[in-house]
């Protein structure tokens, strides 16, 4: 994707897989919670810990089998299911990458 260049909701979970093999699963939210892209089933479980994160632009959720990664921009909520392997910078980065093209942003330098 180039810089500016503006991702529909679903494109944007395609990319990110692109991106990362380790990513399982995701969805994209729009800032009131409305599911955009992925998965019913995983709806409601980012509603929740986006709201749980109060005003967290970024979160990592550890668990035994993977992790979960959700970040946020003005306007989208992008949540992933990752395998346990995952590198977490990279995966935030990523995440930050299609943030910025979803908004139609410029991207974030890289790390």
């Amino acid at each position: 994707m180039s810089s500016g260049a503006a991702l529909t909701p679903a494109l944007a979970l395609d990319y990110l897989r692109e991106l990362s093999a380790d990513i399982r699963a995701g969805v994209v939210l729009d800032a009131d919670g409305a599911l955009l892209a992925g998965p019913d089933a995983l709806a409601e479980p980012a509603r929740e810990l986006f709201a749980g994160a109060g005003e967290a632009a970024e979160m990592q959720i550890v668990t035994r089998d993977g992790d979960v990664f959700a970040a946020r921009s003005n306007r989208h909520r992008i949540a992933v299911v990752t395998g346990r392997f995952a590198l977490p910078s990279l995966i935030r980065y990523d995440l930050k990458l299609v943030l910025a093209d979803l908004e139609g942003a410029a991207r974030p330098e890289a790390p």
